[in-house]
């Protein structure tokens, strides 16, 4: 092998090699994270209470950013979740409600709590539904289309109820139900929830057809539709996924919080587009993927557990997250390239 042959192969493994740490950069700003928040705090950080929050914190936001990083992945946007939440969470609590206008005659009962979600995630899914034609129908960009309707969204809410809605015992009690009950952390029930919807979806993203051509259109949509895929059937299908990941996750939160609100799914929009993002530079250089977006989430979590018990005051939060999100990337970026250079 010559010189310059040599050469290539070496500058070629250095890459291979930078790519490979590069991605792992997120992790080390994270343990970075843990460990100043430990030291600062270790009375009160490295605690099975506070892990215990932090673990649970993740179940709702995780859950509507898995369904968010499908549309991503497709090369679509949609900011309708925020209002997908809060009426996914209004939709169940309403038919729970004894005086509902669903239905007047239902009494609450464990049917009718599987039921109630039912309810949510098929609005879930025809907001996306709606999103996805819009889209490709009518040609209108994501970021657009979905910003009008989640001002639609905001509407209906006000519509369907102009005040906090109180939802039923059972219901709240079932959502923050414990199990199994570890003497160490009490995992509540919406954290299994989570456990499997994203293993679900990163099943679908990974292991069938429709993943693979979900990859493909996100990668090349041109190339996508050449190789006879059909392109908006299958963008249709990834908004109608992210709607009942929200709407779900919107019934669960009414169901845990004890009250649906028409502003429930506000805090979760930014939170959830930050942790797709983030996680698209873990794992996987650039690429979306359901792995990455848990460890999003874990990552603003634990940012904000570290912060409250630091006490810090509350303008903190946007500022650090939005901070160790720029240097996650740069970090990324500048190691790969002094590997390749």
């Amino acid at each position: 092998m010559s010189t310059v042959e040599q050469t290539v192969v070496a500058k070629r493994q250095r890459n291979v090699d930078a790519k490979k740490l590069a991605r792992w950069a997120p992790v080390g700003v994270l343990v970075a994270e843990i460990m100043f928040f430990g030291i600062m705090r270790f009375d009160k950080f490295f605690t099975s209470a506070n892990w215990h929050v932090i673990l649970n914190n993740t179940a709702l936001a995780s859950i509507v950013a898995g369904g968010l990083t499908i549309v991503l992945i497709v090369g679509d946007f949609d900011l309708s979740i925020a209002g997908t939440i809060g009426l996914g969470g209004v939709a169940a609590v309403e038919f729970l409600d004894p005086d509902s206008v669903v239905d007047k005659t239902l009494q609450p009962g464990n049917w009718t709590i599987l039921f109630a979600v039912l309810v949510a995630l098929a609005v879930g899914a025809f907001i996306g539904l709606i999103n996805g034609l819009i889209v490709t129908g009518f040609g209108i960009n994501a970021f657009v289309a979905t910003l009008g309707t989640g001002s639609v969204l905001v509407g209906v809410h006000r519509w369907m109820a102009d005040r906090d809605i109180t939802t039923n015992n059972r219901f709240k009690k079932l959502a923050n139900s414990q199990w199994p009950d570890w003497h160490f952390l009490h995992p509540k029930l919406v954290l299994w929830f989570m456990v499997g919807i994203l293993l679900i979806l990163g099943l679908v993203i990974s292991r069938t057809v429709a993943g693979r051509r979900l990859d493909a259109i996100g990668g090349n949509e041109v190339a996508a539709r050449l190789s006879g895929i059909r392109v908006s059937r299958y963008r249709v299908l990834a908004f109608i996924i992210c709607g009942m990941c929200a709407a779900g996750a919107g019934a669960l939160l009414a169901a845990r919080t004890g009250v649906a609100s028409t502003t429930a799914g506000d805090p979760f929009l930014l939170g959830a587009f930050t942790a797709c993002f983030l996680g698209a530079v873990t794992f996987r250089n650039g690429e979306f993927n359901i792995l990455g977006t848990f460890f999003g989430v874990l990552f603003l979590k634990v940012t904000f557990s570290g912060i409250a018990l630091m006490g810090w005051p509350n303008y903190w939060p946007p500022i650090v997250t939005g901070g160790f999100l720029v240097i996650s990337v740069s970090a990324s970026g500048l190691i790969e390239k002094v590997f390749k250079d």
